[in-house]
């Protein structure tokens, strides 16, 4: 069965691929689900169900908002769940740790920077859809044939952090430019010198990097962010030498 909505033809969400996108998101006691373009609203219902967890439908069909009613009440989580109409680049869904989209690729792409200010370690599942150049931290591809994608919204990262660290690591500053879940950057010494890395990788609110220091070792960041600071430590697999940052400058990230 099939229906229309305002941007999309809604086509309902098989109950295993429900399954999955929820799993894949390893949602859990104390989670909130939204799913964007919610139809006959089976994501939040076994959400429900499944895990036990709140879970809110937006959707902009009338008609499919109160059978997404009759259907919670049938299932016996009418108490868990809620559903609204709404249209989804209106309605406020920043409470979320869990958001589920079968909407499309365009419509994807316009959630996009409203997703990309979420909390950080929000987990995004889209069945089927891809969202533009974001690309995602997992594929989930299911027997039936299917398909999914996960993404974990990333702290945001980007500008320039004054480093407090150790005497004999010699770091000053750490310059990052950030591309979603990815970096770049560099390290500036106390001598002014500067050490350049790739391939760092964000997940939530935790970062992860590699850089050879002037020694010839290589060495691992792993640092939390949360605001404008930056607390974590750096190992060469023997030693750990703890670290902290403060946020001097901040980009808008891509």
């Amino acid at each position: 069965m099939a229906s229309h909505g305002k941007d999309v033809m809604w086509v309902p969400t098989k109950i295993e691929m429900a399954h999955e996108m929820l799993s894949a998101a390893n949602v859990k006691a104390g989670d909130i689900v939204f799913d964007l373009g919610s139809g006959d609203g089976v994501i939040p219902i076994e959400a429900a169900k499944k895990f036990g967890v709140s879970a809110v439908g937006i959707e902009y069909n009338p008609d499919l908002v109160e059978l997404s009613k009759r259907n919670a009440k049938r299932a016996g989580v009418n108490d868990k769940t809620s559903f609204r109409r709404g249209d989804i680049f209106v309605e406020d869904f920043s409470e979320a740790t869990v958001l589920t989209l079968y909407l499309g690729e365009s419509l994807n792409a316009r959630l996009m920077p409203k997703i990309l200010k979420m909390q950080p370690g929000t987990r995004v599942v889209s069945n089927t859809f891809r969202m533009d150049a974001w690309i995602p931290d997992r594929e989930i591809k299911l027997s039936t044939g299917g398909q999914a994608y996960l993404w974990i919204v990333p702290a945001q990262i980007d500008g320039q952090w004054e480093l407090k660290v150790p005497p004999e690591l010699n770091l000053r500053r750490l310059q990052i430019r950030q591309k979603k879940q990815f970096f770049d950057g560099v390290i500036e010494l106390t001598n002014r010198e500067k050490i350049y890395f790739e391939d760092g990788r964000i997940q939530g609110e935790k970062i992860q990097f590699e850089y050879i220091d002037r020694n010839k070792r290589s060495l691992l960041v792993e640092a939390s962010i949360s605001g404008e600071r930056l607390t974590g430590a750096i190992t060469d697999g023997t030693s750990r030498l703890d670290i902290e940052g403060l946020r001097l400058t901040q980009r808008s990230f891509k």
